[in-house]
């Protein structure tokens, strides 16, 4: 780096110039909600820095000294250390130079600079701000099934527009179990039906891992309206002969069938599909609440005498 980029010339002479104690304390706040690892931790790593979360945040400005020291004897490209010099910047944005005249003075190109902006959001987790640097055109996703993950896990759980406009916009490849299958969630949460063929682009083994996973989030993550709403997509769904038998599988005979309404569900799918001696022969099994009057023995009994009880099955939907 230039003679120019030397530490008083962009940080100023003040020996007091250090981060605030509230500053620290939100930045090992979000450290801590992200897992531990902040994505300016991961940028520091990328450089041949270690031990970031000692390093940042800075509580003095000798250890400010030490963290710009660390970066700049790095052997990274030059235009990579001023990035990092320009994330600090944007913490200390009233102290010293502002971030965009030293991104201009050092010519740090543009999409170093949109990433950096997305990054410093997606630590403070403002998530829409992120996400609007982040999906610019102009940038080579770095990070993206981390920030995936993050968007997923941070975004507010009625609304999983945010993630899913990253995975759309960004088409990231996803090689963590992990990270797929919290985006799968989140997919599950905007539509089961989306989330059911997304299910199918996969292999057998991941296909049949998130169709459980798809049935499970019906059973355990809704309730109410919202519940009786997503079993009866989940029974509509056009299962083929393998997934039909993964349903049976996972809500009888493996751990779904502790879920709540498990064989609830089981039942009606026999119904809608029109196994009607089987459904009769597993409701033995049932009895639970009455809904409107009706309950599963009434139910069995209308099966029994042939009639079709399509808005009972509707009603019985535990709510």
């Amino acid at each position: 780096m230039e003679e120019s980029d030397d530490f008083d010339s962009i940080f100023g002479t003040k020996l007091d110039l250090a981060y605030n104690h509230q500053v620290i304390e939100q930045i090992h706040h979000h450290r801590r909600a992200l897992e531990n690892e902040l994505f300016f931790d991961r940028l520091l790593k990328a450089v041949g820095v270690d031990q970031a979360s000692k390093l940042y945040p800075p509580r003095s400005n000798q250890d400010l000294r030490n963290l710009y020291q660390r970066i700049v004897t790095s052997t990274s490209p030059d235009h990579h250390k001023q990035s990092l010099v320009y994330y600090i910047l944007k913490d200390l944005p009233s102290q010293t130079q502002s971030s965009v005249d030293y991104a201009k003075n050092c010519y740090i190109p543009n999409k170093y600079q949109v990433f950096i902006d997305g990054i410093w959001y997606l630590d403070r987790l403002v998530l829409e701000r992120a996400l609007d640097y982040l999906t610019d055109p102009c940038l080579v996703p770095t990070f993206p099934e981390d920030i995936l993950y993050t968007l997923c896990r941070h975004a507010p759980k009625d609304d999983p527009s945010l993630p899913l406009s990253y995975y759309h916009t960004v088409s990231p490849i996803i090689s963590s179990t992990r990270v797929l299958d919290t985006l799968f969630n989140t997919m599950c949460s905007a539509s089961i039906t989306e989330a059911f063929f997304f299910s199918r682009s996969h292999g057998e083994l991941i296909h049949q891992h998130l169709f459980e996973l798809l049935v499970c989030f019906v059973h355990a993550n809704s309730e109410g309206d919202i519940r009786a709403s997503r079993a009866v997509e989940l029974l509509g769904l056009p299962l083929d002969e393998k997934e039909e038998a993964w349903l049976e599988e996972y809500l009888v005979k493996r751990e779904g069938n502790k879920l709540a309404g498990a064989k609830d569900t089981i039942m009606m799918r026999r119904i809608a599909m029109g196994r009607l001696l089987e459904a009769i022969e597993f409701s033995e099994n049932l009895s639970g609440r009455t809904v409107d009057g009706v309950s599963w023995t009434t139910l069995r009994g209308g099966l029994q005498q042939g009639s079709k009880p399509q808005a009972v099955i509707k009603s019985a939907i535990p709510g």
